[in-house]
C-alpha cells in the first residue's frame, strides 16, 4: 500500500521534524502508537494499538529539519520519507509511506485494500490534525497537558472566549 501526502502546517520545520526524527518520537504525534521498544542497531518496535504486530522501523536518512526517511522490517516491510519545506512561517510536508505485509506477499495487496489502508490513512490524518491543532492553540507540547489545564494556567476562571468559566464548562 502506498500512502502519499502533501500537507501544509502553520509551524516551522524544526517543530514538525521533532516528531519524525526517530521512531521513539512517533508515539508523541500519532495517538494510535503505543509503547516503543529499542531493538538495537537503530531499530525500534513501535506498537500499534489496533494491530497485533508492531512496526519495526529504523531511520535511514536524517537531514535535520529537512528530510527523514525510514525502513520497516519484521512482519511489515517498506519505507517512508518526510520532506519539510519552510514557506513563510508555514511548513509544507511532502512524502510517502509504502508498507506491506512481509509474510503474505501474494495476498498482501488484497488484505491492505480491504482492512489496512483506511486505518493507515486515518493514522496519518490524526498526526496532521494534531500538528494543526498544536499550531492553532499555540501549544509547545502535544498530549502532555490538556487544553483545559493550559487555559486555566493562562487565565484561571476565564474561558477562551472571555466569558467566566463555570464548573460545568471545564
Amino acid at each position: 500500500m502506498l500512502i502519499e501526502f502533501d500537507e501544509e502546517v502553520n509551524l516551522p520545520p524544526e517543530r514538525i521534524y521533532a516528531y519524525f526524527r526517530s521512531p521513539v518520537d512517533w508515539a508523541r504525534l500519532f495517538p494510535a502508537f503505543g509503547k516503543v521498544e529499542d531493538r538495537g542497531e537503530g531499530w525500534y518496535a513501535v506498537s500499534l494499538r489496533s494491530f497485533p504486530f508492531p512496526l519495526v522501523a529504523k531511520i535511514t536518512r536524517d537531514d535535520p529539519n529537512e528530510t527523514v526517511a525510514w525502513s520497516f522490517r519484521s512482519f511489515w516491510r517498506g519505507q517512508g520519507e518526510v520532506k519539510l519545506v519552510s514557506r513563510g512561517g508555514r511548513t509544507r510536508v511532502q512524502g510517502y509511506e509504502r508498507i506491506s505485509i512481509r509474510v503474505l506477499p501474494f495476498v498482501s495487496p488484497l488484505i491492505e485494500r480491504l482492512f489496512l489502508e483506511r486505518r493507515f490513512r486515518r493514522l496519518w490524518s490524526s498526526g496532521w490534525h494534531r500538528l494543526r491543532r498544536m499550531a492553532d492553540e499555540g501549544r509547545e507540547a502535544l498530549g502532555a497537558v490538556s487544553p483545559v489545564a493550559i487555559e486555566d494556567a493562562a487565565q484561571p476562571g476565564v474561558a477562551p472566549d472571555g466569558r467566566p468559566r463555570t464548573a460545568a464548562r471545564r
